[in-house]
């Protein structure tokens, strides 16, 4: 029974040094060359964690997804974990959002905005983001199989 209980507690120790805090986010994406791409625009919410090579041991864990409806408005919340690694210092999650669409080409883009440290209860609105000509964040090109 004693072996039981501290394992139960060595579980849940590690549980309350997590820094936990929760996003709201709201915004509209633009396509403007074709409105009909504003349509199912995907919005995730990450947080982010190791940095560089320890992206391998510790990557990015997901907060949020939604998809844009057919204006391009979305909402989006989600939570995040960090694990207070000195005791007594808070490490909160440093969301970033990345958007994934098909407004510039069929093989699709991907960009991320910068971190943001705005948590619930207020509502980090990130505005309009025009696809067409969108220059504050990182873009990639997805990547495409070449056998398909």
């Amino acid at each position: 029974m004693l072996k039981h209980l501290i394992y139960l507690c060595v579980s849940i120790f590690p549980l309350s040094l997590a820094g936990r805090e929760c996003v709201w986010v709201l915004g509209k994406v633009e396509c403007q060359s074709d409105p009909t791409k504003n349509l199912n625009v995907e919005v995730r919410v990450w947080d982010r964690d190791g940095p560089g090579p320890l992206q391998m041991i510790d990557p990015d864990d997901l907060m949020g997804v939604t998809f844009s409806n057919d204006d391009g408005r979305f909402q989006l919340d989600g939570c995040g974990d960090d694990f207070d690694w000195i005791p007594g210092i808070k490490n909160v999650p440093e969301p970033y959002i990345e958007i994934r669409h098909y407004c510039n080409s069929e093989k699709g883009d991907i960009f991320q905005l910068p971190e943001f440290s705005t948590f619930v209860p207020n509502t980090y609105d990130i505005g309009t983001i025009v696809l067409d000509k969108e220059t504050r964040g990182t873009k990639t090109t997805q990547k495409t199989d070449p056998t398909q």
